[in-house]
């Protein structure tokens, strides 16, 4: 789901999932991290655009919000950034950002994420139909911690199977 890019890889956007803003409005470091990996593909050129998606969780402001904010502080315009800001999960994201990127005529994207994650990400956005890959931060593993990934791996291995069930559901009741 994750391959290495090169310099004639080009995606209509590159949607970058959220995760915890801490008390103070902070980036947590795995939301630092990967906005921070957007703008660099985004600044080798692979896409002329960021989608940056996640809602307020434990404290405000939205992820997006701040992902907006630290991608501006490293060189992409405000008109570069659109924002999903109501996300609070993985599901809420793919559905919103997909519905984002066929309004704006767009079918190709680059999924960033942690490694853990970007199975989940990607299989999702391909349930909308939307031509995606993945990129994840290569030091992603080393800051969180043997035990805390071990979870996390854990995790996603039934929320995969979860998330495709909650999909096809939504898809036979018309939403």
């Amino acid at each position: 789901m994750s391959r290495k890019l090169d310099k004639s890889d080009r995606v209509d956007v590159i949607v970058v999932l959220g995760a915890a803003v801490w008390k103070n409005g902070a980036p947590s470091p795995v939301l630092r991290r990967r906005i921070l990996h957007a703008v660099e593909l985004f600044h080798s050129g692979i896409s002329n655009f960021l989608l940056v998606t996640g809602g307020v969780g434990k404290y405000p402001p939205a992820e997006a919000q701040v992902m907006r904010r630290l991608a501006m502080e490293h060189g992409v315009s405000k008109e570069q950034v659109i924002m999903e800001e109501s996300a609070k999960s993985t599901l809420e994201s793919t559905i919103a950002c997909s519905d984002i990127i066929k309004k704006n005529g767009w079918s190709t994207a680059l999924i960033v994420s942690d490694k853990y994650h970007l199975l989940r990400s990607v299989l999702l956005f391909r349930q909308f139909g939307i031509h995606v890959f993945g990129s994840a931060p290569e030091d992603s593993k080393i800051e969180m911690g043997r035990l805390r990934w071990w979870h996390m791996i854990f995790r996603e291995v039934f929320a995969i199977p979860w998330s495709i069930i909650l999909i096809y559901m939504q898809k036979a009741i018309g939403k």
